[in-house]
């Protein structure tokens, strides 16, 4: 089990805890540095090293919650790996 935490700008009500979510693989630097997005373009993950690439596109939302200084939404997601 691997979770990655992603940021989300605005709470769309789409994201809830148990959800099954797909995520989209994104390239920076010649494709040495991966980052993830949730598909429709939701939230977004951290960079992460190429060593660091997900093996699975799907996971499960085990958190989602609100930093009160500057409004954004974290989304957990549980990635069976």
């Amino acid at each position: 089990m691997r979770e990655i935490e992603f940021k989300m700008e605005n709470e769309y009500g789409q994201i809830k805890e148990g959800a099954v979510v797909t995520v989209e693989e994104g390239y920076l630097q010649d494709g040495l540095v991966v980052y993830y997005t949730i598909a429709p373009a939701v939230a977004m993950s951290k960079n992460f090293t190429r060593q660091e690439a997900l093996k699975s596109r799907e996971g499960t939302v085990t958190d989602v919650t609100q930093d009160k200084e500057s409004g954004a939404f974290y989304v957990t997601v549980a990635f069976d790996e």
